[in-house]
């Protein structure tokens, strides 16, 4: 048997599914314990969104995704060139196309979906999406227009940025960190401006929960004859600021921003408390939302998200403030939500199907024609 051959066999056959599913299991369960200890985040990108797994920073194993796509093609293989594309087998196919379309659905989410938040204050109108976990450097104008923006995570210590000719100066990262310490400085130079004057970054443990985590950066700006050393973290309104050539740039370390295709305002928040205690039982959010010329008012509670234009809005938390609550709504974008619905449904179908053809099938008599129990 040839190699093509072999390999045709194995796609078309049971042997590959009945390997790779085990492992899937496996997988499945080290993650949903690793979430203990390492936090949702981090144990839902090694186990089930990496490609690659390394144990031990040594040895590489495929990840859930190479799995995945394995019993993807199995299927496939299975019900294009092994399936009898007959009546009496149609039950059987819509089964395997409900399977398949289910992984197609996971592959578009784990592709295409985001989440992120919006915090709104009562009367406060917003149209831009706060992301959970991806932070970006970015750098404006002096009207806070932005400029360019890159990906923190592709920013690395002791390297330069590679920036566009525009910008009159360069930038040299000094320290880098996705969740970051902070101690006094202690090598304090005339270079070191604004809270790099005080303080320096280091790297800590990443928290469970990644949105917990404070991202921070340490750059040098050299322009001209000049080098300013600034410190930038996460979400710190105060920006630092360089005047080049008659021109001022601001550069900001922030959540990623996505803008939505519609406004949303907080009318109003409620809670309600239980009795003989300050903790909310239940709460709820009366927003507006806006889209081209068309408005109109929604009840966003614990139980009832909005949905609107793919996006999805729960009511997740609020904030206490000295001006008032603050609403957190978490939005999710999910390109394959529909995945799931579509896919449930045709294998009810399948299975309906393949229960009637079965049923109506004629029995096989006895080669004698009598019955071998008479």
């Amino acid at each position: 048997m040839t190699v093509t051959r072999k390999l045709y066999t194995l796609l078309c056959g049971p042997t590959l599914l009945n390997y790779t599913i085990p492992i899937v299991m496996a997988y499945l369960v080290t993650g949903t314990i690793a979430q203990k200890y390492i936090g949702l985040y981090q144990a839902t990108h090694i186990f089930f969104a990496a490609p690659v797994v390394w144990v031990g920073d040594i040895i590489p194993l495929p990840g859930m995704p190479i799995f995945l796509g394995l019993i993807f093609i199995n299927l496939t293989f299975k019900l294009v060139f092994k399936s009898p594309w007959t009546m009496r087998n149609s039950g059987i196919i819509l089964t395997h196309i409900s399977v398949l379309l289910l992984l197609l659905g996971g592959l578009f989410t784990a592709l295409f979906s985001s989440e992120g938040y919006i915090a709104l204050g009562e009367g406060e109108q917003k149209s831009i999406i706060s992301d959970y976990h991806m932070r970006e450097f970015v750098i404006m104008d002096e009207q806070g227009r932005t400029l360019t923006t890159l990906n923190h995570k592709d920013i690395k210590a002791h390297r330069a940025l590679n920036l566009d000719k525009q910008f009159p100066f360069a930038i040299d990262i000094h320290e880098a960190c996705e969740n970051c310490k902070i101690v006094a400085r202690e090598n304090k130079t005339e270079h070191h401006i604004g809270m790099a004057q005080h303080m320096q970054l280091e790297t800590a443990p990443p928290k469970k929960n990644n949105e917990e985590n404070m991202a921070g950066l340490v750059f040098q700006v050299t322009y001209d004859d000049t080098h300013e050393i600034f410190v930038s973290l996460e979400d710190i309104p105060k920006y630092p600021t360089v005047s080049v050539e008659g021109k001022t740039y601001k550069f900001a370390l922030h959540r990623q921003h996505r803008r939505l295709p519609f406004s949303i305002t907080l009318l109003a928040f409620k809670k309600d408390i239980h009795p003989g205690t300050t903790m909310a039982k239940a709460y709820q959010s009366t927003v507006l939302i806006r889209d081209g010329d068309m408005q109109w008012e929604s009840i966003i509670s614990m139980n009832e998200p909005l949905r609107y234009k793919g996006y999805t809005f729960f009511q997740s938390s609020f904030i206490k403030t000295p001006q008032g609550d603050v609403s957190v709504l978490a939005a999710v974008w999910n390109v394959g939500r529909s995945f799931p619905y579509i896919s449930g449904l045709t294998m009810c179908i399948g299975l309906i199907v393949h229960l009637f053809m079965r049923g109506r099938s004629p029995k096989k008599k006895p080669k004698n024609g009598k019955d071998k129990h008479a």
